[in-house]
């Protein structure tokens, strides 16, 4: 309970106001259509673990504890995991969108071949 009164009220606050900033941002842009689905689940996610840290603030502390280690040490591996989450997310992304862009020059590669055969076979002057 001590780590409770080591963090101010109005921090908790504007935690959970960050939070909800960002599930409010994540939504309008899912809703207009500037932001995927399967990315905002990593901002909701994010907004779900500042309002649980906002809640229960004594966890960064028990975790301090548990894992021995120096809460600094803690925030650092923490933000490090986070970019490294974003990080891999985007570069599965980029991988998949990749693999897909050479499938379709591939199709547009036979299409013009095929259109260029077509040509070749077709009479001149329209006939």
């Amino acid at each position: 309970m001590i780590a409770t009164l080591l963090i101010p009220l109005t921090h908790r606050i504007i935690a959970l106001s960050i939070a909800a900033a960002v599930v409010v941002t994540a939504i309008e842009m899912i809703r207009r259509r500037k932001l995927r689905e399967e990315y905002a689940m990593l901002w909701l996610g994010t907004s779900l673990v500042l309002t649980v840290l906002a809640i229960f603030p004594q966890i960064p502390f028990w975790l301090n504890v548990l894992l021995g280690i120096n809460y600094l040490t803690l925030l650092t591996l923490s933000c490090f995991l986070f970019l490294a989450i974003i990080v891999l997310q985007y570069a599965t992304a980029i991988s998949r969108d990749a693999e897909h862009i050479r499938q379709l020059a591939q199709q547009v590669a036979l299409l013009k071949e095929e259109v260029a055969q077509l040509r070749k076979g077709a009479p001149k002057g329209g006939e």
